[in-house]
């Protein structure tokens, strides 16, 4: 205890201090510069008195013909310098230096900015001329290199407290720090040489101020964290410290790094009316412009400028030096806060109402931050998928948005580089600060932890500031607990190049485990801090990026392959994909109308990253097609050469995975369509199989026939059957399973894929079939080819006076003659016929005596087939208003076109239509009878023969429309023709060149990964029965069937008495009224 006498000798003397600082003018110092006259100044606490200097000038102001330049040494002045004012800020915007301030409850009178601006503050116990050698503190402000400046923090508790010098250093920033065209013009990174000037003038000078200039330390936040991990790689910095801090930033931080400056410097060089014709006109343009135009670049393009590799402060690559351990081997502090992303960062680019959630669409917008690369944007949903998942939760993804640019910006880089420098041999201390001032929290959402900074306050020792700066609110004793705490680790550091000393709890050194220390109102060791996404993003994404750059090369038996990674929303699965695969020879020239022949083989790596041309038709048919749904693609060129396949799997080159293999053949009424208006990533990914989406012949080339051996017909469904043994032989290259092969199809692709089943050609080449909205029981789509033969060449001037002559003529056409037909008679109907190759027997004849493939069946519809699509092409004009029967029975004569046929078509008519005179019940009817004639009864009739034959089948119904095409339609559509397609590819995920561009619901998304299930299921087993999914029945006595919409529901009987009545009853009423008219003629 003291005793009195001694208790009053302290406060005596304590008087006498603060009468010293009260009465001096001021301490000077003596540097090599010229002398400073600076203040006094006492943190709260503490009784060391700290001598401050302000603005100390440590180069020559950066202006006129320095403007873009290495610093230069300060010059000598006379007399005594005032540093007691803080000097003026690096030209930046200041209103977001205002901002931040304001954001983190902090007041003080902010400098003017001017290029005029680089100095230093130093903060000292040590009074003038006083030997002292104590440790140098030199601190790097952070801000992007946009912002930021020295007066906003302040280092007097640290030295009061530590006992050690500090210094706050400023350099240029945006344009004037970091602009550069990549040559000897404007290398560049002169803020960071302005850091190396700074750190020689402490090395010069510091002694005056009792600093010891062997004993420095570099400290920084953010891009100040960035900047001292650049000096700890730059030759340039070797020697002018110790130790080395980096907080909440490293150079392993991509998104501060540019290898293509000349980018935002022509950039800036057009905005500004520069001449940009050379790298010399464009820097001495921006060297002439003034300040207040800097600044108004300054606001807009805040973070266009970065660090780059100048070969001189940055030598080689980050990567490089890094891996070849090219760096000083100083004692190492490195660490995060445990929410970097958790409110500032993403609140300076998201609108207020982030905090409330956000979509995958914001998201994606922000990635390039952490992938500045573009040529790593295929990577972005690869992220997403990492830290989101499938969620379209705005909470879930805004709180693994605030992950994403944590780890991507901040955790991840820091890990790295402390790997890096650990296995250098020096040593590492890292830590993960976990807590956030107490008031900081009261202006923050619940949501935000210890966000990017706020360890700050706790390094300077916020809670016993006593000078320029101002805080709202208390610490409480815990927390000024925790500055002391904080300052301790830190201050030892700089004294001995360990952070630990008497009364702290150890901080383990960084090692094998990647142990570190959690700083938080207590402190606690851990272990292998951010493990799993550090392994995703050094490990995993790594190597898809190798993959990317080389490309995956597969060897197939025609030759090798080089395709492109594509990625799915929703899903981390790498899908390889290869497009443009040739499987026969063109059909060109002499091959015209004839069955494709095998493909040739080719030497070297083809490419395959290109969609192919699409086989001829009418390209203006499919772009208006396009138009009425909500999907963005790039439609290719036509051409005759066009017997190519795309092909998805999620297997690596050369990796035998046996996958499922589902061969998907497109509709379009066999005039339209191709490969690249669908994309098989999504299903590959999702499903784990491999998709390939094969294009045949159209049209005149795919189903011209004169119905002998001049021209067969058929050659369309014969390209399939030869992309069919295609995938037999080299489907085992993409990880395919040859003995499991799924065909399917929709609308002419369904009626395709049944079409195989009934060819003896396609035997063995699959083992489950899919057919959806069309069959080979669709009786329009096959007849007699040789009428449309004569009609076309004879419209053409063709001799049609024998089949032969036909054939000649129409070979002769050019590919320009065809596109012309395709145009000016869209609807002319080339029709499959019964070739005795491809098709042996009529069809009918086929199915009655089951000879067919008796594989495992999907088959089903929409329950509105001819809602929308196909009567805007073929009905009576005005029809989606209303419809009168007379309308009607002139749309049937298609189907029954004899005159004493009319009879049949009335029966019908009255079927559906009944004693309506309603126009809109009519059209209903309409649309409901033209549906069931061309898809709903063959498709029943389908089932019920496979059935029959003994093979499993399940029917469906499809019952939702997709929010991608209601914008364009009236609301009495149902689910149309086709809509099922958008969920069996899984365009809710979709992310490569096929896009929604209309967001899909919840549900939507949720229905896709059912119907993705159940097709991926059936691929795989045969049932498209598995977990988690509503029991499909099996096609039965009871005609059972599964209603797939929003929810799905069994049902049986589907169609039952419209089925009745076209397959029974009206068959009846036809053979009694043929034998009727047959005894009249008699």
């Amino acid at each position: 205890m003291r005793t009195p006498s001694v208790l009053l000798w302290s406060l005596l003397g304590a008087h006498l201090i603060i009468s010293a600082i009260a009465n001096d003018a001021g301490p000077v110092v003596q540097t090599k510069y010229g002398a400073l006259k600076g203040e006094y100044l006492r943190a709260k606490g503490k009784d060391t008195v700290i001598h401050t200097y302000l603005g100390v000038p440590f180069a020559k102001p950066p202006v006129g013909p320095l403007r873009l330049s290495a610093p230069q040494p300060a010059e000598k002045w006379q007399g005594v310098r005032d540093a007691t004012k803080q000097p003026y800020m690096c030209v930046h915007n200041p209103e977001l230096t205002r901002k931040y301030l304001k954001d983190i409850s902090l007041t003080l009178e902010v400098p003017e900015v001017s290029e005029d601006c680089l100095y230093l503050n130093i903060y000292t116990p040590a009074k003038p001329s006083e030997k002292a050698k104590l440790p140098v503190m030199v601190w790097i402000h952070g801000g992007g290199f946009t912002m930021g400046s020295a007066s906003v923090y302040d280092g007097h508790a640290l030295a009061a407290y530590q006992n050690v010098v500090v210094v706050l250093i400023q350099y240029r920033l945006g344009l004037l720090g970091f602009f550069s065209t990549g040559d000897e013009h404007a290398s560049g990174n002169y803020g960071l040489l302005d850091q190396v000037a700074a750190l020689q003038w402490v090395q010069e000078n510091i002694h005056s101020f009792g600093g010891d200039p062997g004993l420095v330390t570099i400290f920084g936040q953010s891009a100040g964290g960035v900047s001292v991990s650049y000096h700890i790689l730059s030759p340039m910095s070797a020697g002018l410290f110790r130790y080395a801090i980096a907080e909440s930033g490293t150079a392993a931080m991509e998104a501060v790094f540019t290898t293509n400056p000349l980018s935002s410097a022509q950039s800036v060089a057009n905005e500004s009316g520069c001449d940009t014709s050379s790298t010399k006109q464009i820097v001495d343009c921006i060297k002439q412009l003034s300040e207040e135009d800097i600044l108004t670049i300054a606001t807009k393009d805040a973070l266009m400028f970065k660090v780059t590799k100048d070969g001189r402060f940055l030598p080689r690559s980050v990567d490089e030096l890094l891996q070849d351990k090219d760096f000083s081997k100083v004692p190492f502090i490195t660490g995060v806060t445990n929410d970097e992303g958790g409110f500032a960062i993403i609140n300076f680019f998201l609108p207020e109402t982030w905090t409330e959630g956000v979509d995958r669409e914001q998201v994606l917008q922000l990635m390039h931050f952490s992938f500045p690369d573009p040529s790593d944007k295929w990577l972005h949903e690869i992220v997403m998928n990492e830290y989101l998942g499938t969620s379209n939760e705005p909470i879930k993804i805004r709180d693994g948005l605030r992950e994403i640019y944590g780890d991507f910006l901040f955790n991840i880089p820091a890990l790295i580089k402390a790997k890096h420098h650990k296995d250098s041999g020096a040593p590492v201390y890292m830590y993960e600060f976990q807590y956030t001032f107490n008031e900081l929290r009261k202006k923050r959402p619940s949501f935000a932890g210890s966000d990017h900074g706020d360890e700050v306050f706790f390094v300077f020792g916020a809670c016993f500031l006593n000078g320029h700066i101002q805080i709202e609110g208390q610490f409480t004793e815990e927390e000024n607990k925790l500055c002391r705490t904080v300052m301790a680790y830190w201050g030892n550091f700089a004294r001995t190049g360990s952070p630990n000393g008497p009364g702290l709890t150890p901080w383990p050194e960084f090692g094998a485990e990647a142990e570190y220390l959690g700083i938080n109102l207590e402190q606690q060791p851990g272990k292998n801090l951010k493990e799993k996404h550090y392994a995703f993003m050094t490990q995993t994404l790594s190597q898809l990026r190798q993959e990317e750059k080389d490309g995956p090369v597969v060897q197939t038996k025609y030759g090798a392959l080089k395709g492109e990674l594509v990625t799915a929303i929703g899903k981390n699965t790498v899908v390889y994909s290869y497009l443009g695969v040739p499987f026969a020879k063109p059909p060109v020239g002499p091959l015209r109308f004839t069955a494709p022949q095998p493909a040739e083989e080719w030497k070297g790596v083809r490419d395959a990253t290109k969609q192919p041309f699409m086989c001829i038709q009418n390209r203006d048919g499919i772009t208006e097609l396009f138009k009425n749904v909500s999907i963005s693609l790039e439609i290719p060129e036509v051409s005759e050469d066009c017997l190519y396949l795309n092909i998805y799997t999620t297997a690596k080159p050369g990796k035998d995975a046996k996958l499922p293999v589902m061969v998907w053949i497109h509709g379009g009424g066999f005039s339209l369509g191709s490969a690249s208006g669908y994309d098989g990533s999504i299903l590959s990914a999702y499903q784990n199989v491999v998709v390939v989406l094969i294009q045949y012949r159209l049209g005149l080339f795919g189903f011209f026939s004169t119905g002998d051996e001049h021209a067969p017909g058929n050659y369309g469904l014969l390209d399939q059957v030869e992309a069919l043994r295609w995938v037999q032989e080299n489907i085992h290259s993409f990880g395919g399973d040859p003995a499991s092969v799924t065909i399917f199809g929709e609308s002419a692709g369904g009626a395709s894929v049944s079409f195989l089943l009934l060819s003896p050609l396609s035997a063995g080449l699959f083992h489950r079939a899919i057919a959806e909205s069309g069959t080979a029981l669709m009786k329009e789509i096959v007849g007699d080819p040789l009428p449309t033969a004569q009609q076309v060449a004879n419209s053409s001037g063709c001799d049609i006076s024998s089949t032969q002559k036909i054939a000649e003529c129409v070979k002769s056409w050019s590919t320009e003659d065809v596109i012309t037909l395709s145009k000016q008679r869209m609807f002319l109907q080339f029709v499959v016929t019964v070739d005795k190759i491809f098709l042996p027997k009529p069809v009918e004849e086929l199915f009655q005596n089951q000879e067919f493939h008796k594989v495992p069946l999907i088959t089903g519809i929409t329950n509105d087939e001819f809602g929308w699509m196909l009567p805007r092409q073929l009905a009576p004009s005005g029809w989606n208003n209303g419809m009168d029967k007379e309308q009607i029975l002139s749309s049937m004569a298609v189907f029954n076109p004899e005159p004493h046929n009319d009879w049949i078509n009335k029966l019908v008519l009255e079927e559906y239509v009944g004693s309506f005179d309603d126009p809109i019940k009519i059209r209903d009817g309409y649309k409901e009878m033209m549906a069931d004639m061309i898809f709903n009864i063959p498709a029943l009739a389908l089932a019920k023969a496979h059935k029959a034959a003994g093979a499993p089948v399940y029917l469906y119904e499809f019952q939702h429309s997709p929010s991608i095409v209601q914008v364009n339609r009236p609301n009495f559509v149902g689910a149309d023709h086709g809509d099922e397609l958008a969920f069996i590819f899984g365009l809710c995920f979709g992310n490569a060149h096929v896009k929604a561009t209309v967001p899909f619901t919840k549900k939507e998304n949720e229905l896709c990964r059912t119907v993705m299930a159940y097709w991926g299921n059936f691929a795989r087993t045969g049932s498209p029965n598995g977990p988690g999914l509503t029991l499909w029945p099996e096609f039965g006595a009871e005609a059972e069937y599964l209603g797939i919409g929003l929810e799905q529901k069994p049902g049986k009987n589907l169609k039952s008495k419209h089925y009745t009545f076209m397959t029974e009853e009206l068959p009846e009423l036809m053979a009694a009224a043929q034998e009727k008219r047959e005894r009249t003629e008699l």
